[in-house]
């Protein structure tokens, strides 16, 4: 009885030997150049208990490998032209600007550059233009001179032989004469200037007391020639000034007249009216 027992036992080792054989000889797949990745998934996996298991997981292994093995050749074959000739595909190529009117920006990044260079720019303050200065003196106004000494005509008994003969016949030196003047010009300067022209004599000194020019002598003839209170005076318009005549500023048509008095003015209408 224990020898049947040992038996019995024996044949069972031996049977679970030969399953475990079978089953191990089963799942053992043939090289066909599976990846590592793929093999150590096969490895960890957990082992079917019947061969019914074994048989489908067998199938749904092959799936994948031929997925695997077909994707390769799915690829597109590489190119002979050099790689610097072949564009990548990633490169966006800029999209075509539309065309725009002559002077307009590029593109809003152009036109805000261009407001922001126009807003640092500091302004330009408006240009004015200089004044011309002109060449041309100020506009020529006129007025009238003339020089008498007709008062001596009366009273050339006052006068020595020489001084005599410097009176002229009708007591004229200079009868009405137009002369020009400029502005701002006085009655000094304008006798100066015209008995310079037409060469008469003159002489004058300054004084201090007047803050003008005194006229001692015209045509030769000074005071106190014709006695102590003889001399030349002047009037404008009429009227004898009772200040020097280089204080005197003329205006347009005024009529200057120079005079000889004997009598400090009273023969000629001005009376106590010095100088």
């Amino acid at each position: 009885m224990g020898r049947g027992k040992r038996g019995v036992l024996i044949g069972a080792v031996l049977l679970a030997v030969l399953a475990l054989a079978f089953w191990y000889g089963g799942r053992t797949p043939e090289p066909t150049g599976t990846p590592a990745a793929a093999q150590s998934v096969l490895v960890t996996g957990a082992a079917p208990e019947t061969a019914e298991e074994a048989q489908a997981a067998d199938a749904a292994q092959a799936e994948p490998e031929a997925e695997e093995t077909a994707a390769p050749s799915e690829a597109p074959p590489p190119s002979d032209a050099p790689e610097e000739a072949q564009p990548s595909a990633a490169v966006e190529l800029p999209a075509k600007t539309p065309d725009l009117p002559q002077g307009a920006p590029a593109d809003a990044a152009s036109s805000e550059e261009a407001a922001s260079s126009q807003a640092t720019q500091s302004p330009q303050e408006p240009s004015t233009p200089e004044p011309s200065v002109s060449e041309e003196t100020p506009e020529a106004r006129t007025c009238t001179l003339s020089i008498s000494c007709t008062v001596l005509l009366d009273a050339m008994d006052r006068l020595d032989g020489a001084k005599a003969e410097l009176v002229p016949p009708d007591g004229w030196l200079l009868p009405p004469t137009a002369v020009t003047f400029t502005p701002g010009e006085s009655v000094f300067d304008v006798l100066l200037r015209t008995c310079r022209r037409q060469g008469i004599p003159m002489e004058f000194s300054n004084t201090p007391v007047y803050q003008s020019a005194y006229i001692e002598g015209i045509g030769n003839l000074y005071e106190f020639d014709g006695g102590p209170l003889s001399g030349w005076m002047y009037k404008v318009n009429g009227v004898f000034p009772h200040f020097g005549c280089s204080r005197c500023t003329l205006a347009e048509g005024d009529e200057i007249c120079w005079v000889y008095t004997c009598d400090q003015g009273a023969d000629v209408g001005g009376a106590n009216t010095p100088e």
